[in-house]
């Protein structure tokens, strides 16, 4: 008797130790995968600027004199965190540094290595302060901006838009008006004389 009363409680006591174990692996498969799940939330999909107005978005994409490319960026704010970029396709990672415009901080380009249009490629943002992803997006670029200096002299922030020319104001020109109460001058015409021909011969 006494022998089955300690087999009963053994196994009641082997049934606990297993429903403990598995309460504990569920809890920690929970706690490991809700921040992950809280992080997902925060990453925004990065893709060229649009009507949509999505931000952090990208402008363009222009290869400098040094032949770096440089990606134009929009970011939401000024209060935006401090970020990378990188760019990669099925075989190379390549890092691009980002920096604001002067004067223009929600304008943002990144310097790095150059790609080429036509295949898709995983753009990802990146915090510095802890690598956190942002953004990130799967896209080809469309086309690079080759340099052109006079461009670069003249050039505005992207972004914005270049000032429109004024015309100077068309004038109305002053309509001429017939007046018909003055009678029109007569017109005389000239006939010219019918040459009249001797009767007499000419004499040598």
């Amino acid at each position: 008797m006494n022998r089955k009363r300690l087999i009963a409680g053994i196994s009641i006591l082997g049934v606990l130790v297993i429903l403990l174990i598995a309460g504990v692996g569920f809890l920690l498969t929970r706690l490991r995968t809700q921040p992950r799940a809280q992080q997902r939330e925060l990453i925004t999909k990065l893709g060229y600027c649009n009507s949509q107005n999505a931000k952090p978005c990208i402008v363009s994409f222009s290869v400098d004199a040094d032949g770096k490319m440089l990606v134009n960026l929009v970011i939401p704010s000024e209060t935006y965190p401090d970020f990378y970029l990188t760019i990669s396709n099925s075989t190379t990672e390549n890092r691009y540094d980002c920096q604001p415009v002067e004067d223009f901080p929600t304008n943002v380009y990144c310097t790095g290595a150059e790609m080429y249009p036509g295949e898709v490629l995983q753009f990802t943002i990146h915090t510095i302060k802890d690598d956190a992803v942002l953004a990130e997006g799967q896209f080809a670029i469309i086309g690079l901006q080759l340099p052109n200096p006079e461009e670069e002299m003249t050039a505005t922030p992207f972004g914005t838009e270049s000032p429109v020319a004024t015309e100077a104001p068309f004038e109305t020109p002053t309509p001429f008006l017939l007046d018909f109460s003055t009678p029109f001058p007569t017109l005389e015409i000239l006939t010219t004389p019918t040459p009249t021909i001797s009767s007499y011969p000419n004499y040598p």
